[in-house]
């Protein structure tokens, strides 16, 4: 996976990221967080906005990005908060595993698109792995086409609870409504699939 536009356009991506809140873009599973205590994986963490607000609610947070210029400037915007940063990617997260952790939440959003098919299968039965007893996992998946810069792939709830269904986790049931992207892209629409051990 080619993380050149992120590290290219760091400041950009970095600038749209921040221009919405962490409830702006998560409001539709947010209820099933509530009082959540632990510790936090926030995988493609970008900017550091969802680590930055999972921290503020508590949660020890570990944020993984594999663009060194993004992850940079995600470093420095949340310097204040107790956040570790890490450099790692989807589908293995091999340094995550080294850790040994347990994670009572783990959030993917807006990756997901990023991975090709043949590494999701994978990448799910690690993310799960990674879970601690009772621990959810949340993924948001973008649909609509690339931007020119990034290739994105096509991505279904249904595959994903076809992998959930392997690994013996269950669906949260959510309130199915396709959210329309808060940049105002036209083509583009988001949906949320939550998980539990």
């Amino acid at each position: 996976m080619s993380y050149g536009p992120y590290n290219k356009n760091a400041q950009k991506f970095f600038t749209q990221y921040q221009s919405l809140t962490f409830e702006q873009v998560h409001s539709d599973w947010l209820p099933h967080l509530d009082k959540k205590t632990g510790l936090a994986l926030d995988v493609g963490a970008g900017s550091g906005r969802d680590a930055s607000a999972l921290a503020e609610r508590g949660l020890d947070v570990v944020a993984v990005e594999p663009a060194a210029e993004l992850r940079r400037l995600g470093e420095a915007a949340t310097a204040h908060r107790s956040i570790q940063w890490v450099d790692d990617a989807l589908p293995d997260l091999s340094e995550i595993r080294k850790l040994s952790y347990r994670f009572d939440l783990v959030l993917v959003s807006a990756v997901w698109m990023h991975l090709p098919p043949t590494s999701r299968e994978r990448a799910f039965r690690i993310l799960t792995e990674l879970l601690a007893p009772s621990g959810m996992l949340v993924i948001t998946l973008r649909h609509g086409p690339g931007d020119g810069e990034r290739h994105f792939y096509e991505v279904t709830k249904a595959e994903l609870d076809s992998f959930a269904r392997q690994r013996a986790v269950m669906p949260v049931p959510l309130p199915y409504t396709p959210r329309a992207d808060q940049l105002n892209r036209a083509d583009v629409w988001w949906e949320t699939a939550v998980y539990r051990v």
